[in-house]
């Protein structure tokens, strides 16, 4: 079903900008939020703008009256793909308030900003590969 608006968060991110391609491809009209602070993003949006057509915003998560303001400006949104986050383990043993801030603060103001919406997006979420533990 094509002709859909999707916000990607964490869209110049490596998953982010080939999931934000992907749905390019597939028709839909696509948002991206990314603060561009990880290695490589950079990157990844040029290549994003060589090959699809997108609205490009400059945002930290953390920032949720930044968040809901491209919410509100794409209230005709249909989905939010959320792979915005910090995923460094290193970083997050180095400085865990910022860890939490960036992944359950700023995953609150994605949930918030969207809720805030007359018409509710659908949310997908997809957590890092840096989950440990034990597999028993």
């Amino acid at each position: 079903m094509a002709g859909r608006k999707i916000i990607i968060t964490g869209g110049a991110g490596f998953i982010g900008c080939n999931t934000a391609a992907a749905f390019y491809k597939a028709g839909d009209q696509i948002v991206v939020l990314d603060d561009l602070s990880r290695r490589g993003t950079t990157s990844n949006l040029e290549w994003l703008k060589e090959n699809c057509v997108f609205d490009f915003y400059k945002v930290d998560i953390r920032d949720y009256a930044e968040v809901k303001r491209v919410f509100d400006e794409h209230a005709d949104c249909n989905a939010v793909i959320h792979l915005a986050g910090q995923t460094a383990v290193t970083t997050s043993i180095k400085d865990p308030r910022s860890d939490f801030e960036i992944n359950a603060l700023g995953t609150f103001n994605i949930l918030e900003a969207a809720r805030a919406q007359t018409k509710s997006p659908i949310i997908l979420y997809a957590s890092t590969n840096k989950v440990y533990g034990g597999l028993e």
